[in-house]
């Protein structure tokens, strides 16, 4: 399931790639549109809203999979290499708690958005939250499979 470094995309390169156009083709289309054509869409500014939502709570657990974190190195520069392992774990525990309650209550919130809609659209503001829960399920997966192999001490595609 991860990417070897020099191989092919796979499904989730390929679904931020997606997420990414289709803001882009929005975007775009709203800026040709109000400038250009001296006329604007209301419907843009909301699909944009939700892409750019998904990207940013789906790619979460992208983020973790690559081990793309943010590191505060500065912080870290001086330990020794046991200690940064030791940081580095307690880190990923603080995360996994952390994505388990962003699922708790992203799904809290996507349940009680269900009747509130969108103004231009009417979509259910639902269809934003829902974004939360699916990547902290992401991060939670991707945080525990991470822990157990650094714990097992197995390199990326050992048995």
């Amino acid at each position: 399931m991860e990417k070897a470094s020099g191989s092919r995309p796979g499904l989730k390169e390929y679904y931020a790639l997606i997420l990414v156009m289709a803001s882009f083709g929005v975007l775009i289309a709203e800026v040709f549109l109000r400038y250009v054509a001296g006329s604007s869409m209301e419907w843009t500014d909301e699909i944009s809203r939700l892409l750019l939502v998904w990207m940013t709570f789906t790619g979460i657990g992208l983020v973790i999979l690559e081990r793309k974190e943010i590191i505060a190195q500065v912080f870290t520069q001086w330990l020794s290499p046991q200690a940064k392992k030791n940081w580095s774990r307690s880190m990923d525990l603080l995360v996994l708690v952390f994505n388990i309650f962003l699922v708790i209550f992203g799904l809290q919130m996507t349940h009680f958005s269900w009747d509130i809609k969108t103004e231009s659209l009417e979509l259910p503001f639902s269809y934003f939250y829902v974004s939360i829960p699916l990547g902290a399920i992401l991060a939670v997966y991707y945080l525990i499979r991470r822990l157990r192999t650094d714990a097992t001490g197995r390199k990326k595609g050992a048995k």
